[in-house]
C-alpha cells in the first residue's frame, strides 16, 4: 500500500514535496508566488468565512476511519465510496449511488463505547448488516472533516506566507491549536478493507501495538501518523505572533501544546512501531525527520538514518532489485528512498550532539554519495519496461505504471537474483520481447512462476494482468490467470523467506540474435506436488522476418495438468482455432463445486483455494485434440491476428478456449468488472500422477504469419525434435538430446544428420543451410561436417572479491554477457552476469555485474548471503556455465540450377 491513500493508489510512485534543509532553515518546496495568491484565496474561502468558533467546532473529537463501505450499491473498489462536503457537513454520500448515511435505510442505530487514551468515554456508531460486519459513517465523516481542516490549515499558513496577512496565520494557528487540544484523547484503531474495525480502549502501548504499522490514531495506518500538513503549517507562522497571542487570550503556551501534545506526541508513536523496513518506511523517515528539525530532536534523524542504512544493505537483492519483486513497488520505493537521501541532504546536527545509541554525529551529511545502490536500482527499473514504457506487470504492478523517461532500448536481459529474463529479436522499432519470470513470494507477488508475457506489435499480446485493488483481486493473484501450467486446479504456493518458492535458473544463452534460449526450474512453486516443474523457451529469429518461440513446458506430480496462455487484456479480442472441432462447455469447476464472483478485495485469499479461479473461466469450448493435426489458436484485437499458437499436443489432450476478465478496463471500479474480458485457451492434459510436455510454438504476427507447418518427433525417449517450415525458412529443433541422436525429418537436404546436446537450431532456406546453433556438450554432424559446442564448465568457488568470483578447476573462461551460476550443495543457485575475466594466480577471476554481497567461509563451509534473502548454506559451493556455438554454414549453399 501507498501513503496517503485518499490521494494515491497502492503501489504507484508516491508524489512527494521535496523538504531541503539545513540547521536554522527549513524549505517547504517550491517557493509559494504571488499568483499563487488568487487560488489560494479560492481554496480557503469556506474557512475563512466561518467564526472562530465555528471552526473550532468542526474539528472532530475523536478519531475517524477511512475504510467505510456504501452498502448501498456494488460500485467503486476498496470500501473508498463515501465523501464528504462541507456544505453538509454531518453525514456523508456514495458517490455513485448517492446514497446519504446515516440513514433511515442504515442507521447508526449501535455503538462501540471504549475509555480514551486520557480515560474519558467515546461512543463510535455503526450500522451493521446482516453478517455483522460494521459501517462507521460518522467515524468515517470524522476522517473526512480531520483530512479537510489539515489541507485548510496548510493552504492557510500558505496564503500567510505570499500575503503577510496575519488573519491568515490566525486561522491556521486556530485549526493546529484545536487538534493540538483533541488529538491527545484521540483512541488508536485498525483500520483495514473488509476487516472489522477495532477501536483499542484505553491507552495502548508501543508493545500492544500490530506489526505493519496497523494501529493509528491520525491516518488510517501509522506510516502516515505524522500530520505533516498540520506541521508544514506551523513551520509557516510560528514566527507570524499569532500563537503568542493565542497563547495570550487563553493562558497557555500554544506553542507547547502543538510541538508536544500533536506534533510530537504523534511522532513518537510513529517512531516506537516495530519498522520492517518496507516499501512505506522511507517516506515515514522523511516525516520523522522533519519533526526532528522543527523540534530540534536530532534523535529523529540518526535513528532514520540507522534504518535506511540497514534497508539498503538488507532489503535488496544482489542484482539490485527491491525484494518485493514487483516493478510499482520498486519504484515507489526507490522514490521514497532517494527523496529520503534529498531530505537530508546536507544535514549536521547541533554544536556538541552526539547520538545516544551508537555515539555518532551528522556533519554535511550525503546518503546519495554513500548508497550508490539506488542509481543501480533505478536502472533496473528502466530496463523492466516494455518499450511502450509500462513496466513490465508482474505481481503487484499497475497496468497503467507507465513512463518512457529513462526507456532503454530493447536487448535481451537478465535479473538473476529477482528471477526475470527477457530474450529480445527483431529490429529496434518493432521488437519482441519474450518475459519469463521466476522470482519467488516475498509480499506483493502472484501465484506466477515461470509465468510468460510476450510484447510484440507495441502491445502486450500474451498479458499478465498486474495489480488492483477491486473484488477480483483473488483471480490476478491466481496462477490460472497467467501464462504457465496449473497442477490439479491449485495455484502455487504464496511464497516466503521460511518457505520459498524461487525458482532455478538452468540456462540462459543470449550471445546469438538468430537462438536465444532461457530454461528454468520452478519446482518450488509446488512444494507439495514434488516432481518436474520446469520451461525452456526457445527465441529463433531466422531472418526474412520469420521470428517465433518454442516454448516447452516439463510438468511431473499431480493428476491434471492445464497449459494456460491469455491474450491481450488492454483491447477487446477473440481467438480463431483450427484443427479442433469445437463445442460449447460446461464449466471446468470440479463437478459439486458452487462458485460465486468475489464481492470485495479482502477475499483474495480464494486465489489459493483448489479451482476457485476457474470459475472466472467463461464462454467456454472446448475439442479432443488430433496429436496428428496440430491444433492452431489465433489470438486477435479486432480483426488483427497478434499470435498465432500451434499445439504439439500429446494424446488425450483437451483444448479449451472461452474468457476471463480483463480488469483493466474497469479502471478500478467493481461495478465495472463483468464488462471487460481477454480472451484464453487451455490445453489440458490429464496425467493421472505422470507426466506432461507441453509443446507449443508462439508466433507474434500482425498477419497471416509466416509458419506454414510444424511437426513433432520423439527419435528417443525424452528427446523432442521439431520441423517448423516458416516462410522460405525451415527449421530443425532438438531440445534434450544426452546422446548422438539421428534426425530424420527430411527437412534439411544434407544427408546424415545427428545431433547430441541441450538444444540445437539447424536452419535453411531456399539456397540451402543458413546456420547451425548448439547449446551444451556435443553438436550437429551434417554429412561430413562437424559443428561443436563444448562441454559444460564446473569448478570451485575458493574465494569472493568486492566485484568478482573466483574459481578453481575450469580450462575455459565465460564470455562477457555470459550468465554464470553458484550452486550450493542443497541446490540454491545464484546466477551472475560476467563482465570480464582474468588469471588469478591457479585459479580465474570472474568479474560480475552485479553486487557481491555473499561471504564465502572455506573453513567452515559455509556460503552466506548477506543482502536480501539473507540466506545461509553448508558445504561447498560449484561455479557453473555453459556455451553455445552457431555457424554460419552459407558458404556451403549452393546456387539452385
Amino acid at each position: 500500500m501507498t501513503r496517503r491513500d485518499s490521494m494515491f493508489i497502492a503501489g504507484r510512485p508516491a508524489l512527494r514535496l521535496a523538504v531541503l534543509f539545513v540547521v536554522g532553515l527549513v524549505s517547504t518546496g517550491t517557493p509559494l508566488r504571488a499568483q499563487d495568491r488568487d487560488r489560494l484565496l479560492r481554496e480557503t474561502a469556506a474557512v475563512r468565512a466561518m467564526s472562530e468558533a465555528e471552526v473550532i467546532a468542526l474539528v472532530p473529537k475523536q478519531s475517524g476511519l477511512q475504510y467505510v463501505d456504501c452498502p448501498n450499491c456494488e460500485a467503486g473498489r476498496q470500501e473508498r465510496q463515501l465523501v464528504w462536503t462541507l456544505e453538509r457537513p454531518d453525514e456523508v454520500s456514495c458517490q455513485f449511488c448517492k446514497h446519504r448515511y446515516p440513514s433511515a435505510k442504515y442507521p447508526d442505530d449501535k455503538s462501540v463505547v471504549v475509555k480514551t487514551p486520557l480515560g474519558n468515554e467515546a461512543r463510535f456508531d455503526y450500522w451493521e448488516n446482516e453478517s455483522g460486519y460494521r459501517h462507521f459513517f460518522k467515524a468515517r465523516r470524522d476522517d473526512e472533516v480531520r483530512r479537510y481542516l489539515a489541507s485548510q490549515a496548510r493552504a492557510l499558513a500558505n496564503l500567510y506566507s505570499v500575503t503577510k496577512d496575519r488573519a491568515h496565520a490566525r486561522r491556521a494557528a486556530v485549526i493546529l491549536d484545536r487538534f493540538a487540544q483533541v488529538f491527545p484523547d484521540w483512541c488508536y484503531h485498525f483500520d483495514y478493507p473488509f476487516q472489522q474495525k477495532q477501536i483499542y480502549d484505553g491507552d495502548v502501548s508501543p508493545a500492544e501495538y500490530r506489526l505493519g504499522f496497523r494501529t493509528a490514531r491520525w491516518n488510517w495506518w501509522a506510516y502516515g501518523d505524522i500530520p505533516t500538513e498540520l506541521l508544514r503549517a506551523y513551520e509557516l507562522i510560528r514566527e507570524s505572533g499569532v500563537l503568542a497571542e493565542l497563547s495570550k487570550e487563553q493562558g497557555v503556551d500554544v506553542v507547547a501544546r502543538i510541538e508536544n501534545d500533536l506534533l510530537r506526541n504523534a511522532s513518537e508513536q510513529v517512531v516506537n512501531n516495530r519498522d520492517e523496513l518496507s516499501n512505506m518506511s522511507p517516506g515515514m523517515w522523511s516525516d520523522l525527520v522533519r519533526v526532528g528539525q522543527t523540534l530540534k530532536e536530532p534523535r529523529y534523524v540518526h535513528e532514520v538514518v540507522r534504518r535506511y542504512r540497514h534497508l539498503i544493505a538488507t532489503k535488496f537483492f544482489y542484482d539490485g532489485t527491491w525484494y518485493e519483486g514487483a516493478p510499482s513497488y520498486g519504484q515507489q520505493t526507490v522514490n521514497a528512498l532517494q527523496g529520503f537521501a534529498r531530505t537530508v541532504r546536507g544535514y549536521s546536527d547541533p554544536p556538541g550532539f552526539v547520538d545516544a545509541v551508537d555515539q555518532t554525529r551528522f556533519d554535511n551529511l550525503n546518503l546519495e554519495d554513500e548508497t550508490p545502490q539506488l542509481a543501480r536500482a533505478r536502472y533496473l527499473l528502466n530496463r523492466l519496461k516494455f518499450p511502450n514504457g509500462r513496466a513490465v506487470p508482474v505481481h503487484d504492478t499497475w497496468a497503467n505504471d507507465r513512463s518512457r523517461q529513462g526507456l532503454m532500448p530493447p536487448a535481451s536481459y537478465v535479473l538473476p537474483a529477482l528471477g526475470h529474463a527477457c530474450l529480445t529479436s527483431g529490429p529496434a522499432e518493432t521488437p519482441t520481447e519474450w518475459h519469463l519470470t521466476w522470482s519467488g513470494g516475498y509480499g506483493h507477488s502472484h501465484a506466477d512462476v515461470l509465468g510468460l508475457l510476450l510484447f510484440s506489435g507495441n502491445r502486450e499480446t500474451l498479458s499478465d494482468l498486474g495489480y488492483t485493488h477491486t473484488a477480483y483481486r483473488a483471480w490476478t493473484i491466481a496462477s490460472a490467470a497467467h501464462n504457465l501450467v496449473v497442477i490439479d486446479g491449485k495455484s502455487q504456493a504464496s511464497g516466503s523467506q521460511r518457505s520459498p518458492t524461487d525458482g532455478s535458473l538452468l540456462t540462459l544463452d543470449t550471445r546469438h540474435p538468430q537462438v536465444q534460449v532461457v530454461r528454468v526450474d520452478g519446482g518450488r512453486g509446488y512444494p507439495k506436488v514434488g516432481g518436474k516443474y520446469e520451461r525452456t523457451l526457445v527465441s529463433v529469429d531466422a531472418g526474412a522476418g520469420v521470428r517465433y518461440a518454442v516454448d516447452v513446458f516439463d510438468v511431473a506430480g499431480g493428476n491434471v495438468h492445464d497449459y494456460f496462455l491469455h491474450g491481450d487484456a488492454d483491447s477487446a479480442g477473440s481467438i480463431r482455432i483450427s484443427g479442433v472441432d469445437l463445442k460449447e462447455r460446461g464449466s471446468l469447476l470440479p463437478e459439486g463445486q458452487k462458485w460465486k464472483a468475489p464481492t470485495n478485495e479482502g477475499q483474495s485469499g480464494r486465489a489459493y483455494e483448489p479451482y476457485d479461479a476457474y470459475g472466472f473461466l467463461q464462454k467456454l469450448q472446448s475439442g479432443l485434440v488430433d496429436p496428428g493435426r496440430p491444433p492452431v489458436v489465433e489470438f486477435r484485437v479486432g480483426d488483427q491476428p497478434t499470435v498465432r499458437v500451434t499445439l504439439l499436443a500429446e494424446p488425450g489432450s483437451e483444448l479449451v478456449v472461452g474468457e476471463n476478465p480483463a480488469i483493466r478496463g474497469a479502471d478500478e471500479d467493481d461495478a465495472q468488472l463483468g464488462k471487460f474480458s481477454r480472451p484464453f485457451m487451455m490445453l489440458r492434459h490429464g496425467a493421472m500422477g505422470g507426466a506432461s510436455r507441453f509443446v507449443a510454438v508462439l508466433e507474434p504476427t500482425a498477419g497471416p504469419g509466416m509458419i506454414k507447418s510444424v511437426r513433432r518427433f520423439e527419435p528417443r525417449p525424452g528427446v523432442l525434435v521439431l520441423d517448423v517450415e516458416a516462410g522460405s525458412t525451415r527449421q530443425v529443433i532438438v531440445i534434450g538430446a544426452p546422446v548422438e541422436t539421428e534426425i530424420m525429418t527430411g527437412a534439411i537436404p544434407a544427408g546424415r544428420v545427428t545431433f547430441r546436446g541441450d538444444v540445437g537450431v539447424l536452419t535453411a532456406d531456399e539456397k540451402g543451410m543458413a546456420f547451425a546453433y548448439s547449446l551444451g556438450e556435443g553438436g550437429w554432424n551434417i554429412e561430413n561436417r562437424r559443428i561443436e559446442s563444448p562441454a559444460p564448465e564446473k569448478g570451485l568457488l575458493v574465494r569472493i572479491e568486492d566485484d568478482a568470483i573466483v574459481v578453481n578447476g575450469v580450462a575455459t573462461a565465460p564470455l562477457p554477457n555470459d550468465v554464470i551460476r553458484l550452486v550450493t550443495e542443497d541446490g540454491w543457485v545464484y546466477p551472475f552476469t560476467v563482465v570480464s575475466t582474468e588469471p588469478a594466480g591457479d585459479s580465474l577471476r570472474i568479474r560480475v555485474l552485479e553486487t557481491t554481497a555473499m561471504e564465502l567461509d572455506t573453513a567452515k563451509k559455509t556460503f552466506e548471503l548477506k543482502c536480501f534473502p539473507g540466506r545461509m548454506h553448508q558445504g561447498a559451493v560449484s561455479v557453473e556455465w555453459l556455451a553455445s556455438q552457431l555457424d554460419d554454414l552459407s558458404e556451403t549453399k549452393k546456387e539452385p540450377n
